[in-house]
């Protein structure tokens, strides 16, 4: 052996150690904190005043969905977007984007 063995297997033991301290690359759930609250559901009725966007579909105005633009085939013809909300998605309706400034 030489002189440098001590040295270099002090070397290897000091970088084996801060291995085990390294953090860890596991990814887990995020952190608690706020999150943003989205409210879905629908109208009968618009209330006086509203104006975010819904979709009209079957008598009900529905809110707090997504919009998707295109066209898609449903029930054997081809409609002008679609609108997926609460789990479900609807074909036929007609959209309204809101944020109508009437004048006077």
């Amino acid at each position: 052996m030489n002189m440098n063995t001590p040295k270099y297997l002090l070397l290897l033991g000091l970088a084996a150690g801060s291995t085990l301290m390294m953090p860890s690359c596991v990814v887990g759930p995020p952190p608690p904190g706020p999150r943003a609250a989205v409210t879905v559901g629908y109208y009968d009725t618009l209330p006086v005043g509203y104006d975010d966007p819904y979709y009209f579909y079957s008598g009900h105005y529905y809110y707090g969905g997504a919009w998707e633009p295109g066209r898609f085939r449903w029930h054997g013809r081809w409609v002008d977007g679609r609108y997926r909300h609460n789990g479900h998605v609807f074909y036929g309706g007609r959209w309204d984007a809101g944020h109508h400034h009437h004048h006077r």
